[in-house]
């Protein structure tokens, strides 16, 4: 035999069920976006040529306008992929890669660069931002492109 008490607080549990189960679901991170498929078709990889001519073009036009240079980006070795979404699902896909140029003074540097989904003119393909260690010349990824990696 059930007391009043017990009868009480059985159904006061019932009551508050529902309440539970929405705030146990409200502390579960919320995701934007559900993906299964790991690679993007929107995404380049990290050895797209479209990659490299967007880093070489950028590049040349960086160092002619702001620092009166004629340095360009000859070629690019040993591409890899340092990390495919690195922050989560809720963000922006990105991926990180790493690879050499060749630079037209003849030396052979190492490059980090992202390729993130819709972040290229006017939000409509993607884009590429990338660091050239020792040639970060405003310092914008310092410490030695550290800030270009995930």
């Amino acid at each position: 035999m059930m007391t009043r008490a017990l009868k009480a607080l059985l159904a006061a549990l019932a009551l508050l069920a529902p309440q539970m189960a929405i705030a146990a679901d409200l502390t579960r991170p919320m995701v934007i976006e559900k993906r299964v498929v790991v690679e993007d078709p929107d995404l380049p990889n990290c050895f797209s040529p479209k990659v490299f001519n967007e880093m070489s073009d950028a590049f040349e036009s960086k160092e002619k306008e702001y620092w009166k240079s004629d340095l360009v980006l000859l070629s690019f070795l040993n591409a890899e992929e340092l990390g495919y979404r690195p922050w989560g699902a809720s963000f922006i896909p990105r991926r990180f890669c790493q690879a050499e140029t060749r630079v037209s003074d003849g030396t052979i540097r190492s490059v980090f660069y992202s390729i993130g989904k819709d972040t290229g003119t006017l939000g409509v393909k993607f884009g590429v931002e990338f660091c050239v260690i020792g040639l970060d010349r405003n310092l914008s990824y310092a410490p030695n492109c550290r800030m270009a990696q995930p």
